[in-house]
C-alpha cells in the first residue's frame, strides 16, 4: 500500500491543454473543428490487437465507458439467461443502484458517474473458493471488453484476515494505459485526469469488482515517429518537478542505485472536446527508489509521468511502502496457464 504525500504538480512550468484538436465525422455529414484526429471507423474497432511500435503508436481519443445493468447482467450470467423481473433499481443523485436477487446469489451493480464502476457478487449458498471467483472476476472483465494486461498485482491485507486484492491495468494495442491519476488548476477550476484499472476484492461471501474509468477509442490520429528522450533526461524531469514542487534538491534524495524503473504507458495529456473524453499519448511512468537517510528501514520512491519526447513532468508522487501491513505480489496471468 502506499502513502502519498504529494501529488500533482504541473499548471506552472508550461500548459498541456489544447495541445491538441480533433476532427470529428458524423453520421450524415462532416464538420471540421480545428482537429487531426478522425472519428475511429468501425473497421479500425476490429483490427488485431497485437502490441505496435510505442514510438510509433497513434495518439488516441478515448471516452470513458458507460456500462448499462444489462449489459453487464448479460456478460455475467449470459444474454437471456437472466430473469429481468428480479432487478430493482435505486437511483440517488450521488450514484445508480441495481441489485440482481437471483436464486443462489445477488449482483448488485453502482455505478457513480460515468467511469466509476462496482460490481458485487454475494453468494447466499456456498462461497466457491478464491482461485474460482478470481478467475470469474477476470471472465467477467474480458466479457466486458475490458483488455487487462498479463501482469496484475496480488496484495494481501495482513490486517484484515489475509483478504486478497487483485490489480488490473487496462492496455489498448498492447501498450499499458496509465493507472495514474493527477489534476491541473486550483480547486474549483481545476482538470482532472484519471488512471484506468480494475480491481477485484475477495470478501466474505463473494467478490467486488471496481472499475476505473474504462474507456474505449472514439478517435486516432497517426504520428509516423517519436523521437525518445533517454532514461536519464526523464527521471531528470521528474527531479525538476520535486525540487519545483517540494523543494528537495535532487542531491538531496539519495537515489538507490540501479532501481530506476521506466515504462512505457499511453498516458493522459488532455481533454477532448466532448465530456468524459481525454487524449491520451505515448509518455513514461518513471520510478526511482531512494533512501531518506532518517535512520527508518523504510524505502521512500518518487514517481512522475513524463512525456516521451521531451523532458515534462505531468505529475509526480512521493510515497513510501507499507510492508507491514501488506504483501504484494508482480504475477502474470500467463504463469497460470
Amino acid at each position: 500500500m502506499r502513502k502519498r504525500i504529494s501529488v500533482c504538480m504541473l499548471a506552472a512550468m508550461m500548459s498541456v491543454t489544447s495541445m491538441y484538436s480533433f476532427t470529428v465525422q458524423g453520421a450524415e455529414n462532416e464538420t471540421e473543428q480545428e482537429t487531426g484526429i478522425e472519428q475511429e471507423s468501425e473497421e479500425s474497432q476490429t483490427q488485431a490487437e497485437e502490441a505496435v511500435d510505442p514510438m510509433s503508436a497513434d495518439r488516441l481519443l478515448m471516452r470513458a465507458r458507460d456500462f448499462r445493468p444489462s449489459e453487464i447482467l448479460d456478460a455475467y450470467f449470459g444474454e437471456g439467461k437472466w430473469d429481468e423481473a428480479l432487478v430493482t433499481n435505486q437511483d440517488s443523485l450521488a450514484s445508480e443502484r441495481n441489485e440482481y436477487d437471483g436464486e443462489d446469489r445477488t449482483v448488485l451493480i453502482v455505478q457513480s458517474g460515468i467511469g466509476f464502476l462496482a460490481i458485487s457478487i454475494t453468494y447466499k449458498n456456498e462461497v466457491p473458493d478464491e482461485e474460482i471467483r478470481r478467475q470469474e472476476g477476470e471472465d467477467l472483465l474480458q466479457a466486458l471488453n475490458i483488455d487487462i494486461t498479463d501482469e496484475y498485482i496480488k496484495q494481501t491485507d495482513i490486517a484484515n484476515g489475509d483478504r486478497s486484492v487483485y490489480t488490473y491495468y487496462l492496455q489498448q494495442d498492447g501498450i499499458k494505459l496509465s493507472p495514474e491519476g493527477y489534476s491541473i488548476g486550483g480547486e474549483g477550476d481545476g482538470t482532472e485526469y484519471y488512471g484506468q484499472l480494475a480491481t477485484i476484492s475477495m470478501e466474505d461471501m463473494g467478490y467486488m469488482i471496481l472499475i476505473q474509468k474504462a474507456s474505449e477509442v472514439v478517435g486516432r490520429e497517426s504520428v509516423s515517429t517519436r523521437q525518445r528522450i533517454s532514461d536519464e533526461d526523464a527521471l531528470q524531469a521528474v527531479y525538476d518537478a520535486v525540487w519545483n514542487g517540494l523543494q528537495i534538491p535532487p542531491l538531496e534524495t539519495n537515489p538507490i542505485a540501479d532501481s530506476l524503473q521506466v515504462e512505457i504507458q499511453y498516458i493522459p495529456v488532455d481533454m477532448g472536446t466532448n465530456k468524459d473524453e481525454y487524449v491520451y499519448d505515448i509518455g513514461f511512468y518513471v520510478k526511482q527508489m531512494v533512501n531518506p537517510d532518517d535512520g527508518s528501514d523504510q524505502l521512500w520512491y518518487f514517481s512522475g509521468l513524463v512525456d516521451a519526447t521531451m523532458p515534462y513532468c505531468y505529475t509526480f508522487t512521493m510515497a513510501v511502502d507499507f510492508e507491514d501491513d501488506f504483501q504484494t505480489e508482480h504475477l502474470k496471468i500467463s504463469d497460470r496457464e
